[in-house]
């Protein structure tokens, strides 16, 4: 009982709460004379404690009495959760029972451990699974009469595409992480290629290739990733699109409408086909504008593509314009647009925050807001990677 309730505790078990657990296997052993069945007693003991299904990180109070400094166990438990997402193994607990988390040579070599582990690939998975709003396409739903290359396993295979190439960003060929808006570098499978149009991969599973310039595409905003999850059932949508691109990539805020106003675009008609006109002919509502205004142009900027991604010239026969701008920054297409967004004031900041929020288990208060400042400078002094911003955060 020592052993596992001080792995799921993620620190040594007292000596009160074992006396507690082993009581309980007594009691129960008596009652039903059976060892093993008792023995249940234990586990459940262990497992049902707040210990295990909390993450305490109190600390202790320092001199300045304005902030509390972690406990050994608390850092090894936040490190962990951070790098693999799962609690520390037996060589971090043992480098915080000793002490070496206390000093910054022992914590920067742990956290390289960590991060030389395949189980970082987990937990890079589990960050960007959250940030990225990936989970949602666990439940990814289209309408097969309109959408005829949908089934229930895209919506996996294009979490797997996003994944796969972040990990390749990350850990596989280290490189600026603003690329992952503008590379042709992806990872498909049949499926995928034939969303996207190009040939099969020849190994039949995913595999890397270099998307050719002719497909319209590049980064994440042509993954179905991205298409499929922000857009209706049953068709795109320019408004879903671009409050993805302000709330996830660029870290803003959207207000919510007001509760009485329509919120639906118009339907096609004889004058108005495109989205794009017909989000015009919405926006002329002032009620709808303010926010709309916001949102709306950056979208459109993405409909060259279909609810769930397929690229097309045009929509009810008439051509798509996907011209727009993004903050004054004006585009010709999706592929300008990610240009933008890459190189856009607020995207290196959000990719930090979320970062550090992740890590934290919190939002950074006023008073860390230079934090967040000091961090980006770092982000671009080390040419935008991400592992050495990862042992920025974890050594601050």
């Amino acid at each position: 009982l020592k052993a596992l309730a001080s792995h799921a505790w993620r620190r040594p078990a007292k000596a009160a709460e074992l006396k507690t657990l082993v009581d309980a296997v007594h009691r129960a052993g008596e009652a039903l004379d059976d060892f093993y069945r008792a023995f249940e007693y234990g586990i459940a003991g262990v497992l049902q404690s707040p210990y295990f299904l909390f993450r305490l990180e109190l600390g202790s109070e320092s001199t300045s009495k304005k902030t509390r400094k972690l406990s050994e166990y608390e850092l090894a438990a936040r490190l962990s959760f951070f790098l693999w997402n799962t609690p520390p193994d037996s060589k971090l607990r043992e480098a915080a029972a000793t002490g070496k988390l206390s000093t910054r040579q022992g914590l920067f070599s742990e956290a390289n451990r960590l991060l030389d582990d395949p189980r970082s690939r987990m937990g890079l998975r589990a960050l960007f699974d959250d940030y990225l709003q990936l989970y949602e396409l666990v439940h990814l739903t289209k309408d097969p009469t309109v959408f005829e290359h949908f089934n229930d396993k895209l919506g996996s295979y294009a979490r797997e595409e996003t994944l796969r190439l972040i990990e390749d960003l990350v850990f596989d060929t280290p490189r600026d992480f603003r690329e992952l808006m503008t590379t042709r570098v992806t990872f498909i499978n049949p499926m995928l290629a034939s969303i996207y149009k190009v040939p099969t991969p020849k190994a039949g599973d995913f595999a890397r290739v270099m998307l050719p310039e002719t497909v319209g595409r590049a980064g994440m905003l042509g993954h179905v990733s991205f298409l499929g999850v922000h857009a209706h059932s049953r068709a795109s949508s320019a408004t879903r699109r671009g409050v993805a691109v302000r709330t996830i990539l660029l870290c803003q805020s959207i207000p919510s409408p007001p509760v009485d106003v329509d919120t639906s675009i118009p339907e096609p008609s004889d004058e108005i086909q495109t989205l794009k006109e017909r989000v015009a002919e919405h926006l002329e509502n002032p009620a709808c504008s303010g926010c709309h205004q916001l949102t709306d142009p950056i979208g459109l900027g993405l409909e060259n593509f279909d609810g769930i991604g397929r690229f097309r010239l045009t929509e009810y026969g008439d051509e798509i314009d996907p011209s727009g701008e993004l903050d004054g920054v004006p585009f010709e297409d999706a592929i300008e647009l990610g240009r933008a967004i890459r190189d856009h004031d607020d995207f290196v900041p959000c990719v930090v925050k979320v970062l550090s929020r992740y890590a934290i288990g919190r939002l950074e208060n006023d008073d860390e807001s230079d934090w967040i400042d000091v961090l980006s400078e770092r982000f671009k002094v080390h040419g935008y990677q991400l592992r050495p911003l990862i042992l920025e955060l974890i050594m601050s």
